[in-house]
């Protein structure tokens, strides 16, 4: 292997989005390097070294830190989605208990009404957990979600009435937040969301 392949695999010590920035103008710099050096001495391959070595550490952690901002604005998002889809959901079974107060709405359509008013304060509970920045807000949140899925299901089974658009709210938005809060991403610090 020739020595730019061996400064190139060196290089990946560096963030992928600094690579693709800057790696054209590293390799051009060492090619110059290896020009005006001796490329077989120890005293090169270990400056090359020390100098990725002290450099590259700074970027990653510059990069992960961009990187968990940018999840906890997405999260920070999402947990006031939910706590948006949550009100509306129960404001939406209170209109349809309105209609069982008025006699239009037998026992188990009430039943699945009491139960989309839980799905509902589910779904604040898990918007208000993910606002916690603790791995224990993510698991509140995470069992939050399945118990709303799991209250809406029910609901959906004792008694269909539940619109389409109803039901892909219900459904669809507890399991997509529950893969974006355990979709696969570096482990964070302890403390961090």
């Amino acid at each position: 292997m020739s020595a730019q392949g061996i400064y190139r695999l060196l290089l990946r010590a560096y963030p992928s989005g600094f690579r693709a920035r800057y790696e054209r103008e590293m390799v051009l710099l060492f090619r110059d390097q290896c020009r005006e050096s001796d490329v077989r001495t120890v005293g090169f391959w270990a400056a090359v070294i020390w100098d990725i070595a002290r450099s590259a550490p700074a970027l990653r952690v510059e990069a992960w830190r961009e990187s968990t901002r940018t999840m906890e604005a997405i999260m920070k998002l999402a947990a006031m989605v939910t706590l948006l889809v949550g009100v509306l959901g129960i404001l939406n079974a209170g209109v349809d208990a309105g209609a069982a107060f008025m006699g239009t709405i037998s026992g188990m359509h009430a039943v699945s009404l009491v139960l989309g008013v839980f799905a509902g304060i589910l779904l604040l509970v898990a918007g208000a957990a993910t606002l916690r920045p603790a791995e224990q807000g993510r698991r509140a949140a995470g069992l939050a979600l399945v118990a709303s899925l799991a209250l809406i299901v029910a609901a959906r089974l004792l008694h269909p009435w539940m619109s389409p658009f109803s039901q892909l709210v219900g459904i669809g938005f507890p399991v997509g937040f529950l893969i974006a809060l355990y979709w696969p991403r570096r482990a964070l610090p302890s403390g961090s969301a």
